[in-house]
């Protein structure tokens, strides 16, 4: 199956479920067993999968908290993955100095993926999350 696009579908801060595209059609994947289809009709929120993923392998998406590192001597920094407002791509927002870098130039990834890991989500700090949408 040749896959185009993923989501990670939600009901405000509560992840349910997952959709991608597929030459095939969208097919959707909830979060547990017991999680039915029809019941992943009801998100209210999508966040788009942004092409690259943490150190431990887990899809990045908007929205997403990560620990990264611009090289191997720099400390770790905190950022959060926004879409930039004037193209259409995807970049991490530090939260310290709130400069703005984007994740792919010329489709070439800016990160490497041993330099990076999710740490929580945006909508799940109300604080930070007031600040950025």
């Amino acid at each position: 199956m040749n896959q185009k696009s993923k989501y990670r579908l939600r009901i405000n801060s509560t992840i349910i479920g997952y959709a991608e595209e597929l030459d095939e059609g969208i097919l959707l994947k909830g979060n547990s067993v017991e999680q039915a289809w029809y019941n992943l009709k009801e998100y209210n929120k999508i966040d788009r999968h942004v092409g690259i993923q943490d150190k431990f392998h887990r899809d990045i998406y908007e929205n997403d908290l990560v620990n990264y590192r611009l090289n191997g001597k720099s400390p770790m920094r905190k950022g959060v993955i926004l879409q930039s407002q004037t193209m259409e791509s995807f970049g991490i927002l530090d939260l310290e100095s709130k400069h703005f870098t984007h994740l792919f130039i010329n489709d070439i990834c800016l990160f490497q993926s041993e330099k990076m890991e999710i740490y929580s989500h945006l909508f799940n700090h109300p604080e930070l999350e007031s600040k950025f949408t």
